[in-house]
C-alpha cells in the first residue's frame, strides 16, 4: 500500500483532457536538463513517460518524467535537489517515489505542471512504463481505444482525477501485457 505524502492531489480542478501539445515535448527537455544538472551520475535515466509522451495522444497538461536512480529508498541521495527545483513528495511507494511540481513554478522551470516518478534503475517498473509509452506510440489502434478510454472515464470522473486514474488501470496493465508479448515474442 502506497504511503500517501500529501493530501492534495496534484490537480484538483475537473480532469480536462487536450489534444496533444507538441509542447509537452520541449517542456520535458526542460524538466530533463534541469534534473540531470542537478542529479548529475546520480540520475541514470531522465525520460518523457505517459500521455504527453505519446505524439498524437489527448493527455491532462502535465508533463510525467521517469526518473531512474540507484535505489529510491535512498531519498538523501536526490530528495533535496529534486525538491529544490520546485516539485513536492506526494508519495512513497515499495518502488518508487512520486513528486509533483508546486502550483507556482519556481524561477527557471518549465510552465507545465509535472509529476516525477523516481524508480530504480534496471527494475519492473522503469521497463514497463518505457514499454508502454513505446507501445502506445507505434500501435495506432491501442493508442485510439486509450483515447476513447480516457474521453469516457474524463466524463464520469470528471471531478475525481483519482478516479479517473485508477479506472484506465486495468486498460493500462492489459496494455503493458500487449506489449511484453510484441517486445519478447513479436512474431507470435
Amino acid at each position: 500500500m502506497a504511503q500517501q505524502i500529501a493530501q492534495e492531489t496534484l490537480d484538483p480542478t475537473p480532469v480536462r483532457l487536450r489534444p496533444h501539445d507538441d509542447r509537452w515535448s520541449g517542456y520535458f527537455q526542460q524538466y530533463r536538463s534541469l534534473i540531470a544538472g542537478a542529479l548529475g551520475d546520480r540520475a541514470v535515466l531522465v525520460e518523457h513517460i505517459g500521455s504527453t509522451a505519446v505524439p498524437g495522444l489527448l493527455g491532462r497538461a502535465c508533463v510525467d518524467i521517469l526518473l531512474a536512480v540507484a535505489e529510491p529508498d535512498a531519498e538523501e541521495d536526490y530528495r533535496a535537489e529534486v525538491e529544490a527545483l520546485g516539485f513536492i513528495l506526494q508519495q512513497r511507494e515499495p518502488d518508487r517515489r512520486i513528486f509533483a511540481s508546486a502550483r507556482r513554478h519556481a524561477p527557471g522551470t518549465p510552465q507545465c505542471q509535472a509529476r516525477l516518478f523516481v524508480c530504480r534503475s534496471g527494475g519492473t517498473w522503469e521497463f514497463d512504463q518505457l514499454l508502454l509509452t513505446h507501445y502506445l506510440g507505434a500501435h495506432e489502434e491501442r493508442r485510439q481505444a486509450y483515447a476513447d478510454l480516457k474521453r469516457r472515464l474524463a466524463k464520469v470522473h470528471r471531478d475525481d482525477p483519482d478516479g479517473y486514474a485508477r479506472a484506465k488501470r486495468y486498460f493500462l496493465r492489459e496494455t503493458v501485457r500487449l506489449a511484453h508479448r510484441s517486445f519478447f515474442a513479436p512474431d507470435l
